[in-house]
This record gives C-alpha cells, sequence and structure tokens, in this order.
C-alpha cells in the first residue's frame, strides 16, 4: 500500500528513545486498517484525528480509501519530518484535506467538527486521560458524536473509559486471527454522541 500511495511508513522504532510516556513508533499494520474499516466504514464528512501518528500511515489510508479530511498528531521531530516528505510524495488528489502538527497530544486544539480519534497506545495513561478530557470538553462547546478507536487498547484506557466517562463501547473488533496470536491485538470503539 505505500508502493500505491508514494509514501515510505515501514518500519519499527528501535532507537531507544521512547518512553515511559511516548511509545515507539509502529505502524498499524494495512490488513488490520482493512479488517477494521471493512466492520467500520468512515464517511466523507468525518475527519480523523490520529494521535501519535508517527510517519502518517493512517491518514494518508483514511484519504485515499475514505476521502476524508485527516489530522495527524505528532511530537517527536524525526517522525513529522516523515509524515511532511511522504505528504509532499503522496499521489492521492486534495492533499489539502491532510494536515500535520508537530505538537504534543495535550496541545492539540480539538476541532468543532474532529469526529474520530484514533490511539495505538501512542502514550502513557495520564496523557491520554488529558486528551479524552479536552475531546469532551470539544464536544460540550460543539454538540456531536465522536469516536475513539483504540487499537491493542491498554487496560487502564478502557477502564478509564468504562467507568469515569460517558464514552460507550460500540465496537470490539478482533484482528489477532489475522495478524498475531495476541489476544490484546484488537480494536476497541467508544462512542458518545452529546448531538
Amino acid at each position: 500500500m505505500d508502493k500505491l500511495l508514494n509514501i515510505q511508513t515501514e518500519g519499527i522504532q528501535r532507537d531507544g528513545k521512547d518512553t515511559f510516556h511516548f511509545h515507539r513508533y509502529e505502524p498499524t499494520p494495512y490488513e488490520v486498517l482493512d479488517q477494521l474499516f471493512h466492520v467500520y466504514p468512515l464517511s466523507k464528512d468525518d475527519i480523523l484525528v490520529d494521535f501519535g501518528c508517527g510517519k502518517g500511515r493512517l491518514n494518508f489510508y483514511i484519504h485515499h480509501r475514505f476521502h476524508c479530511k485527516t489530522v495527524g498528531v505528532e511530537y517527536n521531530d524525526e517522525f513529522y519530518r516523515c509524515a511532511i516528505k511522504n505528504l509532499e510524495s503522496y499521489n492521492g488528489p486534495k492533499k489539502e484535506a491532510i494536515r500535520f502538527e508537530s505538537i504534543y497530544a495535550t496541545a492539540y486544539e480539538v476541532g468543532e467538527d474532529d469526529s474520530v480519534f484514533y490511539f495505538f497506545n501512542p502514550f502513557s495513561f495520564p496523557i491520554f486521560s488529558s486528551v479524552v478530557h479536552h475531546i469532551l470538553d470539544s464536544v460540550l462547546k460543539h454538540p456531536r458524536k465522536v469516536s475513539l478507536i483504540l487499537y491493542y487498547p491498554d487496560e487502564e484506557y478502557t477502564n478509564f473509559l468504562n467507568q469515569q466517562t460517558p464514552f460507550q463501547l460500540e465496537k470490539d473488533v478482533e484482528v489477532y486471527a489475522i495478524h498475531s496470536n495476541d489476544i490484546r491485538d484488537r480494536y476497541m470503539i467508544y462512542s458518545y454522541d452529546a448531538s
């Protein structure tokens, strides 16, 4: 798929620069994305925000498949530069529908139309809970339906969503059968409709 999109997103971060709060770069496999979005398609009116977007794989995939706007949030300068380079080489139409921001996730200003938020265990629980509170603040100001897509969900994340937020589990998509033998290799999709 990288070749089709004319981007380069392969590789897993092995430089030891991941920390307790910021986890290593590892792109979601395309076959896993295919399985998720077969059962959970987006509309062209959705705006997807990928927290910890790395080199932007999900952003390009989503734009190519659903023609919706995407935002990639990435604090690591090296990965942000790779995402920008990929944006320059991307052969899809309407590149302006893809945006990358080089900031910490907690500094991202949730847009009033942002509707889908993607997390592949990008950071520690304290950062995740802060980001979720920013999303909920935005929904309070601009009522709408929002969804959180968690890949390889951390138990602390899901306990927080289940017990301390209005989000409800909408779908639980097991993908480990095609990708690995790890039972945690799954998507959990939480939604909250304040409209």
